[in-house]
């Protein structure tokens, strides 16, 4: 069954023809599940929103992979092809698959072919048909934790770094990719989103479109304003809105 599968796969293969990268679905290149906060949040009546640990054990949730599942998202929509005309396969040949895909450096050019996932659609709809396999196999959040780039957190970031970087991210999201950011504003806020697409306003400021696997149905913006060359995300469930600072992400191996 395995040699099978393996054939099976390589024959595909031949018919992957390189090309340009279709646009970022948000309903379909997504992961079907949500990032479980370490903290619990509330809405306090003063519009305040305070948070605490949360009282479920540690093992009963899959928090703190915002980094892994931003990761993931990007890792699959550069370096997998779905082909829903295929048989399905084993978990085991799934959970393989989802390994691979999820060791290739985000900031690389991959392989020279993609990886074809026989059976699915998109990366919605194979997250949703095998959850615990994908959490099981991403990848352990620390990791991600402790990467070099993160300490760029408690640096002074100057409003005309801020400004580089959504003209960075304009130029990356022109050529076609997305690209993963960095939100912080330290304790308060630690998060990563994808970027996929960007709306340029009459005044000058810039709607930036982004996945959050904290809310992935939702269809949040990360604004940046001209005026005062800064970033701003709006307020939701785990955030009170405001100012961040968003930081380059997945871009070489110490960022």
């Amino acid at each position: 069954m395995v040699r099978f599968f393996l054939a099976l796969v390589s024959a595909a293969l031949i018919t992957v023809v390189s090309g340009a990268q279709p646009e970022f679905d948000p309903a379909k290149d997504i992961l079907a599940f949500s990032n479980e906060t370490y903290y619990e949040y509330h809405t306090e009546p003063d519009g305040r929103v305070t948070f605490h640990r949360r009282s479920l054990k540690e093992e009963d949730l899959y928090s703190r992979h915002c980094f892994v599942m931003a990761r993931a998202v990007a890792q699959f929509y550069q370096f997998a092809t779905f082909r829903p005309d295929l048989p399905k396969a084993t978990d085991a040949q799934y959970g393989d698959l989802i390994r691979r895909i999820s060791r290739i450096p985000v900031w690389s050019r991959g392989p020279a072919q993609k990886v074809i996932i026989p059976g699915y659609a998109d990366l919605e709809s194979f997250s949703a048909g095998h959850v615990l396999l994908f959490q099981n196999n991403l990848g352990r959040w620390w990791p991600s934790f402790w990467r070099l780039g993160n300490w760029r957190m408690v640096l002074p970031v100057p409003r005309t770094g801020q400004e580089r970087t959504a003209a960075w991210l304009r130029r990356r999201l022109d050529s076609g990719h997305i690209q993963a950011v960095y939100l912080t504003r330290f304790r308060p806020l630690n998060h990563c989103l994808i970027i996929y697409r960007y709306t340029v306003r009459p005044d000058g400021d810039v709607d930036f479109s982004a996945y959050d696997c904290n809310q992935p149905k939702a269809r949040p913006v990360l604004q940046y304003r001209a005026a005062t060359r800064s970033f701003y995300w709006p307020r939701n469930w785990y955030w009170s809105g405001g100012l961040v600072t968003t930081l380059k992400l997945y871009v070489s191996p110490l960022r």
